[in-house]
């Protein structure tokens, strides 16, 4: 003799049971998230390549019908609370006044949360500034372009602990509705970039005036790095040098021997710095739902 199949009302009790389960866990997380910023006092909170991290592997475990893209988003709120459980926490975000160009505060919201505070800026060149003066914790900032006549990436080009680095690349995970035209962005922190095993990294090369964006490749290949993309602008505070900024595929750290192999190389190379990077996002198949189902329960 079989059984009765569960009522409708005992689902839901059911259902109401799991969500203060899962509400019991996400109060004994932010518990834990407190002691974290304890343990680690006096330092930054936001750690992007952990968060990425924490994406992949739950992504790698999930299963059944609940949508990757929504778990994402939950999780990202999540995130984003935990570290302003650890201390002050906003992002700076450029704004265009006519709402035609790309929609970079929607960009950071889906980022770093609905109730982390975005504040809009009139350039690019504002924001890093904001997030050097420590008015902001992250900046947004429009991705690179080859025939940018103003770059913002010329201003991280300084040595130093504490400077601004580029930390992500936006969206990271499935993008939201947005306002105006859905926009690419980098995110800069006083964060250094650290590797998770699928990672992109920038370097700035600073040459002799003349030196060719191709030649710059030409050096990062034989030193072992392979660029993804180069742009080039004149030195702010050197007239007769150029500078040029390449994505290299793969992490490459801060002292990475390398950086100093493409300085010894000599042929108008004056130095090599790496200004961040970014873990990669997630690809649309590890987004890709196998199981449908629909109902609020």
């Amino acid at each position: 003799m079989t059984s009765a199949p569960p009522s409708l009302d005992e689902l839901r009790r059911e259902i109401d049971e799991i969500d203060d389960a899962v509400h019991d866990l996400l109060m004994r997380r932010a518990e834990v998230v407190e002691r974290v910023g304890t343990a680690k006092a006096g330092t930054v909170s936001l750690r992007p390549a952990r968060e990425a991290l924490i994406m992949r592997r739950l992504l790698s475990r999930h299963k059944g019908p609940f949508s990757r893209a929504v778990l994402v988003r939950i999780w990202r709120e999540i995130l984003s609370a935990s570290v302003r459980l650890q201390g002050p926490f906003s992002v700076a975000a450029p704004t265009d006044p006519d709402g035609t160009g790309p929609d970079y505060w929607t960009v950071a919201r889906d980022a770093f949360g609905s109730q982390t505070p975005i504040a809009d800026y009139r350039s690019a060149e504002q924001v890093v500034l904001a997030v050097k003066e420590n008015a902001a914790t992250v900046g947004v900032l429009p991705m690179l372009s080859e025939d940018d006549p103003a770059p913002w990436w010329p201003a991280l080009a300084v040595p130093g602990e504490g400077m601004p680095r580029i930390i992500a690349r936006l969206p990271f995970g499935p993008p939201g509705v947005h306002r105006g035209p859905a926009a690419e962005a980098l995110a800069i922190a006083r964060v250094e970039q650290a590797a998770t095993g699928d990672d992109c990294s920038f370097v700035v090369v600073e040459t002799d005036e003349g030196v060719s964006r191709s030649r710059v490749s030409e050096g990062l290949r034989t030193v072992g790095l392979s660029t993804e993309f180069v742009a080039s602008c004149r030195g702010r505070e050197r007239p007769d040098s150029a500078l040029h900024i390449a994505e290299i595929h793969g992490y490459v750290g801060a002292g990475d021997q390398r950086l100093a192999d493409l300085a010894a190389l000599g042929g108008g190379v004056r130095r090599a710095l790496q200004i961040g990077g970014y873990a990669s996002p997630l690809s649309g198949a590890s987004l890709a739902d196998t199981d449908t189902a629909s109902g609020a329960g």
